[in-house]
C-alpha cells in the first residue's frame, strides 16, 4: 500500500506542477498582450490620427465662422463729430455704431457703402429737433465750388424680423424718409414709435449711451425753416456766418 501510494502522488505533483509550467508563459503572454493594448489604445488616444486631426480643423474652422458670422452681424462704425466753428461748444467725441447686417442687411450694406464711399465725411448736422431726432447727409459742396449731386439707390425693405428689428427708440439709427435714395441717416433722440408705422426701413443701427451724450450736447437752437440747408449747400463759409453753432461730422470710419 505504501509502495501504492508512492508510486502515484509523485506523478499528480509533477502533473500539477507540469500544468503550473505550462499555465505561466500563458497568463505572461496574455498579460503582455492586454498590457500592448492598453499602451496602444494610450497612444492613440493622445495622438489623434489624420482623420481626427482634419475633424479638430473642422471644428475650428466652424468656430471661427461663427465668430465672423457674429462680426459681420454687428459691424462698428465710428464717427468724429465736432462743432468747428464754435471751440467753446460741448458737441465733439466720437460716435460709436453698431450696424445689425444681420437683422437688416439691404439698409445696413447702403449705409456701409456711404461709409466706404466718405458720403458723411463733412456733413453738417443740419436738422436738429429738440426731443425728437438729428439729421445729417447733404454733402457739402466740392473744394472748386461746384454743387454736390450725389445720387444713391434706393435699396429694398429689409422686412421686420419679430422680436429683434430694430425701432424707432432712442439711439437708433435710420434713413431719412426710410430710404437709403436721401442718403441722409437720422438719429432718434428720444423714442418714437409713431414712427414705425411710417411706410419704409426700421432703424438698422444702435448709437451707445456714450454717444448719445454728445448727440444731446448738440446745439438745438435753430428752428426749422431758418435756411440750414440752403447753407450747407453753400459751403462751410455760409454755414459759419450763419449757423456757426453747427455741427459736423468730420469723418466716418468702420472698425
Amino acid at each position: 500500500m505504501k509502495s501504492s501510494s508512492y508510486s502515484t502522488t509523485p506523478p499528480q505533483r509533477s502533473l500539477k506542477r507540469a500544468s503550473g509550467i505550462k499555465r505561466c508563459p500563458i497568463v505572461v503572454v496574455s498579460w503582455l498582450a492586454a498590457l500592448a493594448i492598453f499602451s496602444l489604445i494610450v497612444l492613440v488616444s493622445r495622438t489623434p490620427s489624420a482623420a481626427e486631426h482634419t475633424r479638430a480643423d473642422k471644428i475650428v474652422k466652424v468656430k471661427n465662422q461663427i465668430i465672423q458670422s457674429s462680426r459681420d452681424g454687428h459691424v462698428i462704425v465710428e464717427c468724429k463729430l465736432d462743432t468747428p466753428h464754435d471751440t467753446s461748444a460741448p458737441a465733439h467725441g466720437i460716435l460709436h455704431i453698431t450696424v445689425h447686417r444681420s437683422i437688416s442687411p439691404l439698409a445696413s450694406d447702403a449705409f456701409l457703402n456711404m461709409i466706404k464711399s466718405e458720403h458723411f465725411n463733412g456733413c453738417y448736422l443740419f436738422r436738429v429737433v429738440k426731443r425728437f431726432i438729428v439729421q445729417w447727409g447733404i454733402e457739402a459742396p466740392h473744394s472748386d465750388g461746384q454743387q454736390a449731386k450725389v445720387k444713391f439707390d434706393k435699396v429694398g425693405i429689409d422686412p421686420p424680423v419679430t422680436g429683434q428689428s430694430l425701432l424707432n427708440v432712442r439711439g437708433s439709427l435710420n434713413f431719412a424718409g426710410g430710404n437709403s435714395g436721401t442718403g441722409q441717416v437720422y438719429v432718434n433722440i428720444n423714442n418714437n414709435p409713431h414712427l414705425d408705422k411710417e411706410p419704409g426701413s426700421l432703424p438698422f443701427a444702435m448709437l451707445d449711451d456714450k454717444s448719445m451724450d454728445i448727440i444731446s450736447s448738440v446745439f438745438d437752437g435753430y428752428s426749422a425753416g431758418m435756411g440750414q440747408v440752403k447753407a450747407v449747400k453753400q459751403g462751410a463759409d455760409e454755414v459759419k456766418k450763419l449757423f456757426p453753432k453747427m455741427s459736423r461730422i468730420e469723418k466716418c470710419w468702420i472698425v
